[in-house]
């Protein structure tokens, strides 16, 4: 086979891409089932069920791109003919550190305690390398594939960069609630940009949207049929199908994908539909939208700054906001024993903590958490058995995480357990009482390995980067396709698909 030919053979057939998808939805479920499992039940070992699920289904993903690196080795008969393949190059790269990412996770957490927060390092490798797992696999489709295919890989592609705000969306926010906006719209954006470079649908985002939305209702759906805690819909990204409705211009698309994302948070803050508050997503959200009608008054060659400047003020507003944006979560290091404890609201926002069996353990304080809020009150002990309460006041909105912090001869211990405060209710269950992890103070080592960490991450969003400049040279997906997805369809998928080599 020729120099010129062999880096062009052998796409990913339309089934084994299927396959991929579908593994790959089932691994978004188990995400969130992973999510709910940790904030109802707690931190737990890596087998759990989520775990062996999302484990598994990455496993039949890499078995896919591994059997389409040897199909390819075995019709080029040249190992350089397949590395020069750039998307089954990148997706194989992708699966190799995303499985690498389950033992590196599971080391972080022995080293320096098992954590709740999305954004640790190890956490974040997993979320990057899946990104460009998919993206290459999603380049490596014929544009004569299914449509519904396409959709669905974008979905895909979608789901996973989203996952990024997988806590706000559950209402276990680590961090500042001021970040769910920005971090959102920068996530949608880049999956939109990524898939219009890929593919030259002209619906190929909306398509990817609405799939999406579907797919996570049914998690939700699945999610509270096993009792477990259901996530918000995903009505936020909604608005990003604006950008295929017919624009004169690309980066008045992209303006309105994110003016459409930014409207859509809003209004779901707005009604109710959302964990994340409604004050939380005004600053951001008015500025996007503000920044699109700048836009629009202004096409022409100022209106691309303008939109750049839009954009940047949106995300830099939470940078100004006087809110803490550390995760409330210290991680969980050595356990010491188990606790029976009793959490309740009064609907008002009065939360009660109650510990029972806490032998040689002095109580010291109750402590709720949420998005770096930190609202502390006294754990006094109670007569008549061993057995400690305290009592806060809190904002009587959302989840809130309630420590006990407890002090045994070697030093401080502590246990938690979440409780819904807009409701009267209570939960008792039994947890583990452990030393806090995240006291301690930072290490030099950990902080290389984290920074270690998120740079093989970011290599991993650089591939993708790749993936979409190498889209925009091509005559299918480039400017000139773009132009033609902005103006009334005629047969852009078909010209596409006899233009495009496979």
């Amino acid at each position: 086979m020729s120099e010129n030919t062999a880096p062009q053979c052998l796409p990913l057939a339309s089934a084994a891409a299927a396959v991929v998808v579908m593994a790959g939805l089932v691994s978004l479920f188990a995400t969130y089932w992973d999510d709910a499992w940790h904030t109802d039940i707690g931190r737990d070992d890596a087998l759990i069920p989520p775990h062996l699920l999302l484990y598994g289904s990455v496993a039949v993903v890499g078995l896919v791109v591994a059997g389409w690196g040897l199909l390819a080795l075995w019709r080029t008969r040249s190992l350089i003919a397949v590395l020069r393949r750039p998307p089954l190059l990148i997706a194989g790269i992708g699966g190799l550190v995303t499985l690498a990412s389950a033992p590196a996770d599971a080391w972080w957490h022995e080293v320096f305690g098992r954590d709740s927060v999305l954004w640790s390092p190890s956490h974040m490798l997993t979320v990057f390398s899946t990104l460009a797992l998919i993206g290459g696999v999603l380049a490596g489709l014929r544009p004569a594939a299914p449509l519904p295919l396409w959709w669905a890989g974008g979905a895909l592609l979608l789901g996973s960069a989203v996952t990024s705000v997988l806590e706000f969306e559950t209402d276990v926010p680590q961090f500042s609630e001021a970040l769910y906006l920005p971090v959102l719209l920068v996530a949608s954006m880049y999956v939109a940009i990524l898939l219009r470079a890929l593919s030259p649908d002209r619906h190929l985002v909306a398509g990817a949207v609405v799939v999406y939305v579907l797919a996570r209702l049914v998690i939700s759906v699945l999610l509270a049929a096993m009792g477990r805690t259901v996530p918000d819909l995903p009505l936020a990204v909604i608005g990003l199908a604006a950008i295929d409705l017919p624009w004169r211009r690309p980066f008045i698309a992209y303006a309105a994908g994110a003016a459409g994302v930014a409207a859509t948070t809003l209004l779901s803050a707005g009604v109710g539909l959302s964990s994340v508050s409604f004050d939380a997503v005004l600053g951001p959200a008015a500025v996007v939208l503000i920044g699109f009608c700048g836009v629009l008054l202004l096409v022409g060659r100022r209106a691309r700054g303008a939109a750049a400047v839009a954009l940047l003020l949106g995300l830099s507003v939470p940078v100004l906001v006087p809110k803490p944006a550390s995760a409330h979560d210290p991680g969980q290091g050595q356990i010491v024993g188990t606790a029976v404890l009793t959490a309740g609201s009064d609907g008002a926002g009065t939360v009660t903590l109650t510990v029972e069996g806490c032998v040689n353990l002095t109580p010291q304080r109750i402590v709720a958490r949420r998005a770096g809020q930190e609202i502390a009150g006294p754990l006094t002990q109670l007569t008549g058995g061993c057995r400690s309460s305290g009592q806060v006041r809190v904002d009587p909105a959302g989840m809130w995480f309630l420590y006990a912090e407890l002090r045994d001869p070697n030093g401080t211990v502590e246990t938690w357990l979440p409780v819904e405060t807009e409701d009267r209710a209570s939960v008792r269950q039994t947890r583990p009482i452990y030393i806090p992890a995240g006291t301690a103070r930072v290490t030099a080592g950990q902080i290389a390995a984290g920074a270690g960490l998120y740079v093989i991450g970011l290599f991993m969003l650089s591939l993708t980067v790749y993936l979409v400049r190498r889209g925009h040279r091509r005559p299918d997906v480039g400017r000139r396709g773009i132009a033609n997805r902005l103006t009334p369809p005629t047969s852009t998928w078909a010209a596409g698909a006899t233009r495009r080599s496979p």
